[in-house]
C-alpha cells in the first residue's frame, strides 16, 4: 500500500470517528472501492462491531493480485482482532466472481446476492441494508448505459434500481456511513454518471427524512403485531403502521428487520431463510 493511499485512510478513518462520536450519518464520495476498510477501522478502533453491505459487480478477494482495491475484503474478514460481525455483497456478477469465493462467503455465514435475483425482489434487500452499519456502493454495479464511467461491465443495476438500494441506506437508522466508490471523471461521458451520482444522493437524502417518520419499538400503537408459530417455533411479528416495514422476532428477543415476504412464509409453516440464516450465525 503506498504512502499516499494510507494516508487517505489514516485521515478518513479519524474523521469518521470523530462524527461516530456526534451520533452522524456520513456520505463518502470516495475514489477506489478499497476506502470501505477505512470506514470499517472507524469502528474498530471504537472498539464497536458492525455490519457491512457491499453493492459491487465484483468481489474484492482476488489473493492473486497485487492492487489492493481488489482484495481488501481478505483483508477485512481475517485481521485480527476482528470487528465485523456481518457481510453481504448486494449485486455480483457470476462470470467475475469464482465459485470458490462464493464457498468462502458461505463457510463464514455471510450472505451475497446475484444482480438477477437482485433486480427479480429488490425490495428484499431493504431489511439487509436495515439492519447494516457500513454501506459501500461501487459504481461498476450500475449499467454503462446508466453509468458510462464504469467501463469494467455493460450489465448491472439500472440507474433507479441504484437509487433504490441508496434510499434503503438512507432509510436505515443503524446504517451511519454510506460510500460511493469507483467514479473516473475522464471516463465519463456528458457527465452522466456524475448525473447519476447526484441522483444516488437525492435518494439518500429521501430515505434519510422518510427514516424520521418510523417509530420506536416502545410506542407499540405505532405497530401492527402477529403470533405466529412454524416449524413447533413461536415467535412475533411487527409491521409498522407508518412506514410498512417488518421485524421478527428471534428466539434471543432481538428484533430482525424482515419482510412481508418471511411473513407469509411463516402463515404457510414454513421456516423465512432470514430467520435460518440469523439463527445460524448465532
Amino acid at each position: 500500500m503506498g504512502k499516499s493511499l494510507a494516508d487517505s485512510y489514516a485521515v478518513l478513518k479519524l474523521i469518521l470517528t470523530e462524527l461516530f462520536s456526534l451520533n452522524a450519518k456520513v456520505l463518502i464520495i470516495g475514489g477506489s472501492h478499497d476506502l470501505t476498510a477505512a470506514q470499517c477501522d472507524a469502528y474498530a478502533s471504537a472498539d464497536r462491531t458492525y455490519n457491512l453491505t457491499c453493492i459491487d459487480a465484483m468481489m474484492d478477494m482476488n489473493a492473486d493480485s497485487l492492487e489492493y482495491n481488489e482484495n481488501f475484503l481478505l483483508d477485512l474478514f481475517t485481521k485480527a482482532p476482528n470487528y465485523l460481525n456481518h457481510y453481504n455483497h448486494i449485486g455480483f456478477q457470476s462470470y467475475f466472481v469464482h465459485p470458490q469465493m462464493l464457498e468462502t462467503i458461505d463457510k463464514l455465514r455471510f450472505d451475497c446476492f446475484r444482480v438477477g435475483k437482485v433486480k427479480e425482489q429488490i425490495e428484499e434487500m431493504e431489511p439487509i441494508i436495515r439492519n447494516t452499519n457500513i454501506v459501500s456502493l461501487d459504481i461498476c454495479s450500475i449499467q454503462n448505459s446508466h453509468a458510462p464511467a464504469n467501463i469494467l461491465t455493460p450489465n448491472g443495476f439500472n440507474g433507479e434500481e441504484a437509487c433504490t438500494l441508496m434510499q434503503y441506506a438512507g432509510l436505515s437508522s443503524t446504517a451511519k456511513t454510506i460510500g460511493i466508490y469507483g467514479y473516473l471523471p475522464h471516463l465519463d461521458k456528458n457527465n452522466l454518471t456524475a448525473k447519476q451520482i447526484s441522483h444516488l444522493i437525492w435518494y439518500i437524502m429521501d430515505g434519510i427524512y422518510r427514516s424520521k417518520q418510523e417509530s420506536s419499538f416502545d410506542n407499540k400503537n405505532n405497530f401492527n403485531e402477529f403470533h405466529l408459530a412454524f416449524a413447533e417455533m413461536e415467535t412475533t411479528f411487527l409491521q409498522s403502521k407508518k412506514t410498512n416495514r417488518w421485524w421478527m422476532k428471534l428466539p434471543d428477543g432481538d428484533y430482525l428487520p424482515c419482510s412481508f415476504k418471511d411473513y407469509i412464509s411463516a402463515t404457510q409453516n414454513e421456516i423465512p431463510e432470514r430467520w435460518l440464516r440469523a439463527i445460524e450465525r448465532g
